[in-house]
């Protein structure tokens, strides 16, 4: 079952905010990761304190966990700590039971 790793942020830092693109993606790649959503949020009900939102898609939530518990994702979340303020969360996708 695919699972996804989604971070829900303000920009802080505007000047390094484009670093962490390229830096992300090959970690992403790395543990069979692809992006899936890179941009400003519009909320449609309700609002929210934060206006953008990554998600990435892993084949399993094993996988989602090596990628953010590893060492190179440690190492980038200094720089997103530094340039973001907001939350990440891990979510399974949900398989409709037959």
């Amino acid at each position: 079952m695919s699972c996804y790793i989604i971070y829900h942020y303000n920009i802080i830092d505007k000047e390094r905010i484009e670093l962490l693109g390229p830096l992300s993606l090959p970690i992403v790649k790395k543990y069979g990761g692809e992006l899936v959503i890179a941009n400003y949020a519009d909320f449609l009900d309700g609002s929210s304190p934060y206006s953008h939102i990554v998600v990435y898609k892993f084949e399993s939530k094993e996988l989602a966990k090596s990628f953010y518990e590893s060492e190179e994702s440690r190492e980038l979340s200094k720089l997103r700590n530094e340039v973001t303020e907001g939350f990440v969360v891990l979510a399974p996708q949900f398989d409709i039971p037959k």
